[in-house]
């Protein structure tokens, strides 16, 4: 985060200045706050975004009911420095509504609102003891694939954006490029369809199928990230979540063969490989449900994986300041 002393801001006569919020791996505009000195102060000496609640009158800090923190990569001021954008890393969703960006309703010109993102958790949950209350006319449907694989990513993101090269195979990797993922994703498309029919086997076939597709998921991740494909464009969990739950595995292990083979093939020619990132990692959702696996379990396992990591704390929000 780079360093900026707060008398170099011109706060306005209340001692406030606006603050945009967006998110370094989705690039989404999560919300709109202000900061006081104090809060400007807090926030470099912690890493972690502070703000100054005009409605309450108070210094607080992002996450301290939720736990959905706010890892500040950089702070830049505008040209007449009375206004501040924060770039961050969310740690969760950031919306007290349950959404991962405050901006989740469209305005249109007959003054309606229309939600047009899925919610990421359920704020009667999160804010049980808190004044926050959640509006009673909303649904309080928790998309918790699009939470989780939201999570993944940015853990990715953070290991291509931060040389961890020395702890992390992952970083090294994402800042390489020379690496080949492509013909790693074509293999690993093979070991799961192997684990469907039965031909590659290592410690039983639920264990195996989680293992494999998370492979998969893993080295399709790498690709995106190296392309500097954001999560919104890719949406993995929308991808994974476009199944036929009647699909036969057979069918889908033929559909896996087939799709190792395109990634086999040179792809240079389409310069647009988020489509065909989406495709795969739709597959890959159809073979968990097809075999009887929630996706979401995938997904779940390697973050699990990736929270034991001790370079990943400060991403995760794990034992730091």
């Amino acid at each position: 985060m780079n360093r900026l002393a707060p008398q170099n801001i011109r706060f306005g006569t209340d001692g406030l200045a606006p603050v945009v919020v967006q998110d370094v791996v989705t690039g989404d505009v999560l919300m709109l706050a202000h900061m006081n000195e104090d809060a400007l102060r807090l926030t470099y000496e912690t890493g972690r975004a502070h703000y100054w609640s005009r409605g309450r009158n108070a210094l607080w800090r992002k996450g301290e009911t939720s736990g959905h923190e706010q890892l500040v990569e950089e702070v830049l001021v505008n040209c007449e420095q009375n206004s501040l954008l924060l770039l961050v890393r969310q740690v969760g969703a950031v919306c007290h509504d349950g959404y991962p960006t405050c901006f989740y309703r469209r305005a249109a010109p007959d003054g309606s609102l229309t939600i047009v993102r899925e919610r990421s958790f359920d704020p009667s949950t999160v804010y049980r003891d808190s004044p926050i209350a959640p509006r009673a006319d909303e649904s309080l449907a928790v998309d918790s694939l699009a939470e989780a694989t939201r999570r993944q990513f940015g853990a990715y993101a953070y290991l291509r954006d931060h040389d961890l090269t020395s702890e992390s195979e992952t970083s090294r990797r994402l800042r390489d490029s020379h690496q080949n993922f492509r013909r790693r994703i074509a293999d690993e498309l093979r070991e799961l369809a192997g684990v469907l029919n039965g031909e590659h086997r290592h410690a039983g076939p639920e264990h195996d199928l989680l293992l494999e597709a998370s492979q998969v998921i893993y080295w399709l991740l790498l690709e995106s990230l190296r392309n500097r494909i954001t999560w919104m464009t890719l949406r993995p969990d929308r991808a994974l979540a476009t199944v036929d739950a009647l699909l036969p595995v057979a069918t889908v292990g033929r559909l896996l063969l087939a799709e190792a083979n395109r990634w086999s093939e040179d792809m240079r020619a389409n310069p647009d490989i988020a489509p065909a990132v989406h495709a795969s990692m739709s597959l890959v959702g159809q073979a968990c449900v097809s075999a009887g696996l929630d996706p979401l379990a995938v997904i779940q396992f390697d973050i699990a994986e990736l929270e034991s990591r001790a370079y990943l704390a400060p991403y995760f929000g794990h034992g730091t300041g």
